[in-house]
């Protein structure tokens, strides 16, 4: 179960996805993830997400897990 905490990118990436697949790799697949999700793009664009920021608050967590369907 994912904690609804403040992460950075990698961290989130880190938490999400099996141990075996390389760190960089596991940053692009939930890259694409998000990406690959219109309304969660634009639900972070509300909560004032830009590319360049290093993480994600707590409230982007929340939606991330919600649109991602993650426990």
């Amino acid at each position: 179960m994912l904690e609804v905490k403040d992460y950075s990118k990698q961290e989130l990436a880190d938490a999400l996805y099996a141990k075996n697949i390389k760190p960089e790799s596991r940053l692009r697949k939930l890259w694409r993830e998000i990406t690959g999700c219109p309304d969660l793009m634009a639900d972070l664009h509300r909560l004032h997400y830009h590319s360049g920021d290093s993480g994600f608050t707590a409230q982007m967590v929340e939606r991330i897990k919600y649109y991602l369907c993650i426990d």
